[in-house]
């Protein structure tokens, strides 16, 4: 009989696809079947309005579906009185985006919190518009059999709604309930079963100020209450923490407003099916103290809420205890250079000193970290991951790669790609390397991409910097695999990440801002200014003038070190009365024995007027120094270190000089000018110094698109007074969205620039008639 058949791509797996089509097929009249398949889900469809039925599946789609392919074409197959869903082929090609993680709906926290429901406080309740996806599948099609709920056989209540067309649990496949789905389980410190109600044990430890692992989606999390100091700080020794932020969780948006500010763009984050962490500014005057040891000198809270309905049931029994709305640390469980934590014995083995461990028996198929993002106008993802991973990114017609592409990322905060066509696929947070589980973690990940996209890779792409641990790996797989493998300039990828996201399409000025990448002269580059052409070369046009910067290799710099390291050469020693005696000899004999490297890095400008203004002199993560100095500047100082002398716009490259910077600094400091203020004043102008160049190149290169790009960008200070000046000025001014500003999205730029063209991008020098910075600021 005549017939259509329809292939449907995308994200459209493990959502109700299949019973939307099955609901809508009965309401039209429509005979036939439909299934999922490896290659997406595929459609027979009989009946006069076939034609109809095919045209609203296209235009109307399930609420979280992501259709990216739909082809419709007349086959002659038998004749069907109905319409079935049938079996899954797992035979055929790529064509299925695996969906994400998705926290709790509506509709199933109702049913949770129900006394009178089967589920009530049921940790596991799902169905097919939320729940464990990425986390939970191991294979495609996605069916219970190839996901870690294979072990546990639906009981006649659930597998009545699993074969109900009319019921919303209609095939999600990781239905349960408490007589047939996973169980918690409550463990002591040795590993030993505890009897009693997991939850409510669990709730009295943390209210007594123990710290108790949950094992959440993709991961273990250590909580405790954050209210409680002496809790925080031990929590902080057990995971070896000592000032890094730490992630919070509280109910409702409505306890998060006790402590933080909420604007409308922040709560729809908070509540998005993603639910990620969300970086909201810290309340003045709080209703609920949280302990200070949580998010010492930032002026962020990262805060998200339950995801899961163990989350919610455990806060709904610590709120029981408390007089107050409960507010948890929830942080990974994992010792330094290591993935989050997945499994009891791998916790048991390397984190000792935890109270409790409330676990289950449904396995986690695939580590996945919380993802965190910086609200705004335009939100800024700092760690794409849970809820975001493993969605696909589409790119622009003009830039579908023409060789498939396997991008190794950078360091510290690692992450591949791989591209294919208009679609790349990014890996979840994978972080550091340095450790065989980090590496394994990246292998494993890796395998099942490559399963689910069916991407073969016929071009590596890796950093520049040699030493990388993510450029010695994609080293031995392209000897391994026989592929090309090429080696991309650590900013330029960052610039190329913009370009890749919004389809940006003339000649643009990248602004690459961060603490660190290896330069094509074997410099630390930081502060880089990018004339990107349409075919992707690239010139750096500008920098921030060298400075030797002393103990190179360390991810995380000491400001005091580099405070008196860059005071030395400028000023031909460091000030007495700065505090800083202690550095300057070290520092001294390294910069004497040539024990240093050229840099024109931002991220340790920022070290050194911390350092100097004594704000911060000693950091224990990346980035502390410059998240101090955000936090300590007075927003409504208006004041600014900044002269047109700065900007060196004759030489070529052109560049901004920071000798009259850290001058300025050291005389406010020594006069006892306020932190505050100095904070703010230094921000000021480099604010100043990066807009005036800026204005200079773009007009030079005829380049009115700019690219912000680079971890520095998270400094909200910077990116809001770069954008708003440069947008006032009649420039498009662009940064990443979709994936992270810092390192974490590197690899896309690394994707596009090796697999969109047959010849590699090349950088040439680019040679600017001078024009004088005055008259360019009288214009």
């Amino acid at each position: 009989m005549p017939s259509l058949k329809l292939l449907i791509r995308g994200q459209v797996q493990g959502l109700g696809f299949r019973p939307y089509v099955y609901r809508l097929a009965k309401s039209m009249g429509i005979n036939g079947t439909v299934a999922n398949s490896s290659k997406g889900v595929e459609i027979i469809a009989q009946g006069g309005k076939s034609r109809e039925f095919a045209a609203r599946l296209r235009t109307n789609p399930p609420p979280l579906a992501r259709i990216t392919y739909f082809k419709v074409r007349q086959v002659r197959v038998r004749t069907f009185t109905s319409f079935r869903i049938i079996k899954s082929s797992t035979k055929g090609g790529a064509g299925v985006d695996v969906l994400p993680d998705l926290a709790v709906c509506a509709d199933c926290r109702k049913e949770l919190l129900n006394p009178k429901d089967r589920r009530f406080l049921y940790p596991f309740i799902n169905c097919t518009q939320c729940g464990p996806r990425y986390t939970i599948i191991k294979g495609l099609p996605y069916d219970r059999p190839r996901t870690t709920m294979r072990s546990f056989q639906m009981c006649p209540d659930c597998a009545k709604e699993y074969h109900d067309p009319l019921d919303r649990r209609f095939h999600a496949q990781p239905n349960a309930c408490p007589r047939c789905g996973p169980e918690l389980l409550l463990l002591g410190p040795s590993g030993k079963p505890l009897s009693g109600n997991p939850i409510e044990k669990a709730a009295q430890a943390i209210d007594k100020g123990k710290i108790v692992a949950v094992k959440s989606l993709g991961g273990f999390q250590l909580a405790c209450d954050a209210l409680n100091d002496a809790a925080v700080r031990r929590l902080r020794r057990r995971k070896a923490r000592p000032s890094k932020p730490l992630a919070l969780m509280c109910e409702n948006t409505s306890a998060a407003r006790c402590f933080c500010r909420i604007e409308q763009n922040d709560k729809v984050l908070l509540t998005s099916p993603a639910t990620p962490v969300v970086l909201l500014s810290k309340k003045a005057s709080p209703t609920i103290h949280i302990s200070p040891a949580i998010a010492p000198k930032n002026s962020r809270y990262g805060v998200m809420l339950p995801y899961t309905p163990l989350h919610i049931v455990l806060l709904r029994a610590i709120r029981r205890l408390q007089k107050h709305p409960p507010v948890l640390v929830m942080t990974s469980a994992n010792n330094p250079g290591n993935p989050i934590t997945a499994h009891d014995s791998e916790l048991l083995a390397e984190l000792g000193g935890i109270d409790l461990v409330l676990t289950h028996n449904r396995p986690i198929a695939n580590r996945c970290d919380d993802s965190v993002v910086l609200a705004g106008k335009t939100p800024l993802m700092v760690r794409r991951a849970r809820g975001y991973v493993p969605q696909p990114l589409f790119l622009n017609q003009l830039f579908h790669v023409k060789q498939s592409v396997l991008a190794f990322g950078g360091e510290p905060r690692n992450c591949f790609a791989l591209a294919s066509a208009g679609e790349v696929f990014l890996s979840p947070y994978i972080g550091r390397l340095e450790s065989r589980r980090a590496e394994r973690f990246f292998l494993d990940t890796l395998e099942r991409y490559f399963a689910w996209t069916k991407i073969k890779p016929e071009r590596i792409a890796c950093d520049l910097h040699p030493d990388y641990l993510s450029t010695r790996l994609a080293e031995r797989l392209s000897v391994k695999w026989h592929l090309p493998l090429f080696r991309v300039q650590h900013h330029y990828a960052h610039c190329v990440s913009v370009i890749a996201e919004h389809g940006v399409k003339g000649p643009a000025l990248g602004l690459a801002f961060d603490g660190t990448g290896y330069g094509t002269d074997r410099a630390i580059w930081g502060c880089e200014f990018f004339l990107v052409e349409p075919d992707l070369n690239w010139h750096r046009v500008g920098h921030l003038k060298y400075l030797q910067l002393t103990e190179p290799g360390n991810i995380v710099a000491n400001p005091g070190r580099v405070a008196a390291a860059y005071l030395i050469q400028t000023m031909g020693s460091v000030p007495r009365g700065l505090g800083l005696e202690k550095y300057a000899g070290p520092v001294q004999a390294m910069l004497n024995a040539g024990r240093s490297v050229p840099t024109s890095s931002l991220g340790r400008l920022f070290d050194a007027v911390a350092g100097i203004a004594g704000i911060c002199r000693e950091a224990t993560f990346e980035g502390e120094a410059a998240i101090a100095l955000e936090a300590a500047a007075r927003s409504n100082e208006q004041g600014h270190y900044f002269k047109a002398s700065m900007v060196l716009a004759k030489t070529s490259p052109c560049l901004i000089a920071p000798e009259p910077i850290l001058a300025a600094v050291v005389s406010d400091t020594l006069t006892n000018t306020k932190k505050d203020i100095i904070a703010a004043r230094f921000h000021n102008t480099i604010v100043q110094a990066a807009v005036t160049l800026t204005r200079y190149l773009a007009r030079k290169c005829k380049a009115d698109t700019i690219l912000l790009s680079g971890g520095s960008f998270q400094n909200d200070l910077l990116r809001h007074g770069i954008s708003v000046a440069l947008t006032r000025q009649g420039y498009r001014v662009v940064h990443n969205q979709l994936v992270p500003v810092n390192d974490g999205g590197i690899s896309l730029g690394q994707a596009l620039a090796v697999g969109l063209t047959e010849k590699f991008p090349k950088s040439e020098p680019v040679r600017l008639t001078p024009t004088p910075v005055c008259l360019l600021l009288s214009r």
